[in-house]
């Protein structure tokens, strides 16, 4: 089966590479601009692969709006490392002069430390990927301009190279990527390898407006023995200081079904995201 995939990001982007680990070398990647893009295409490319969240920078959060919104199913997931390079023109060198540094906000943000360091002066202009950003600079032919990207993004064009290598201020720094799909077509998807190999589930959960309740929701957890390893709490919109939480936890399809049930049975609302 020839797996097409949305990603958000261009080829060479960390989405682009993600989706080469978890598909494959070969897979056929759809680029879009926005996260919306992806969502709404995946109706379309049967698959998309979009981040959720990063170890430093913490959740996408409108990742998970789109997931309650479109209610798409999650189906695989994988973490991928991130190494930020510095990527300049081939016949340039780190010590040259430069003016204007482009990359996505969040790999700007985490270089911080490397480029006060080492730019203090430098521009910083935000672009909407890093592979793009890599392109941008490609297509400047300004020995001043440079890019912060992946090592994929580098090679892609033969006038670019990378300066400096691995400049994040923390090496520690995962970003974890959700694959998606319409639930009619989860069980038309061939097998996916993933390299965690316990059983995870998502959902949304609400709860009823009373002392108490999240406490008891968080206790169905206890009592089954099931790992928790995410609790986000989101505001609900048109109620005021109300919230509903995003939780990820360790179950296979038939511990799933009996949290929630047992949750529903405690008066809240679940909507369950995926078990993969």
């Amino acid at each position: 089966m020839s797996i097409k995939v949305a990603i958000q990001g261009e080829l060479g982007s960390f989405h682009h590479e993600a989706a080469s680990r978890l598909f494959g070398a070969d897979v056929a990647v759809s680029a879009c601009a926005t996260f919306r893009e992806v969502f709404a295409s995946v109706e379309q490319e049967v698959i998309g692969l979009t981040a959720v969240e990063n170890s430093l920078y913490g959740s996408i959060n409108e990742v998970y709006d789109l997931l309650e919104k479109h209610r798409h199913q999650i189906f695989a997931e994988i973490e991928l490392s991130i190494h930020q390079n510095l990527i300049g023109l081939v016949d340039r060198r780190p010590s040259d002069d430069i003016r204007e540094i482009y990359s996505h906000h969040v790999a700007l943000a985490q270089c911080e430390n490397y480029l006060e360091q080492h730019f203090p002066k430098a521009e910083r202009i935000e672009f909407e990927d890093t592979a793009a950003a890599v392109r941008h600079i490609a297509e400047l032919g300004r020995p001043d301009a440079v890019a912060i990207a992946g090592r994929a993004a580098a090679e892609l064009y033969p006038t670019t190279k990378i300066l400096a290598a691995k400049i994040e201020d923390n090496p520690v720094n995962f970003t974890r990527f959700i694959a998606i799909a319409p639930p009619s077509a989860i069980k038309k998807l061939p097998t996916i390898n993933q390299p965690n190999s316990t059983p995870k589930s998502s959902i949304i959960l609400t709860t009823s407006h009373r002392a108490g309740a999240l406490y008891q929701a968080l206790g169905v957890f206890d009592r089954h023995q099931i790992n928790l390893t995410k609790l986000q709490s989101r505001p609900i919109i048109g109620q005021k200081w109300r919230y509903k939480f995003y939780l990820d936890f360790e179950a296979n399809a038939a511990e799933t079904a009996q949290v929630i049930a047992d949750l529903r049975g405690l008066g809240n609302e679940v909507v369950l995201l995926g078990n993969y």
